[in-house]
């Protein structure tokens, strides 16, 4: 009797055993996949704040060459393309 209750015991935790061991891995391998998007993210967000200094900085001549210069954007009318040599 007491031989099956051991037996039993030693499943039990034998058992136990094998499901951590696959929380564990479970949660290693969702731990690095998260790792993994953060630096994607990362990457992008480094990428988008460039793009943001970019687009400010034309805001910023834009504005100097209109105010500071009296520069004026252009339009059809005031386009003059020169002709070519004949």
């Amino acid at each position: 009797m007491i031989f099956f209750l051991l037996l039993f015991i030693f499943f039990l935790s034998s058992y136990q055993l094998v499901l951590q061991t696959y929380e564990y891995r479970s949660a290693f391998a969702e731990l690095e996949k998260l790792k993994i998007q953060k630096q994607e993210l990362s990457s992008k967000t480094n990428i988008l704040m460039e793009e943001v200094k970019f687009i400010s900085n034309q805001i910023s001549l834009r504005k100097y060459a209109t105010e500071s210069l009296g520069m004026i954007m252009p339009n059809d009318q005031r386009i003059y393309l020169p002709r070519g040599n004949r």
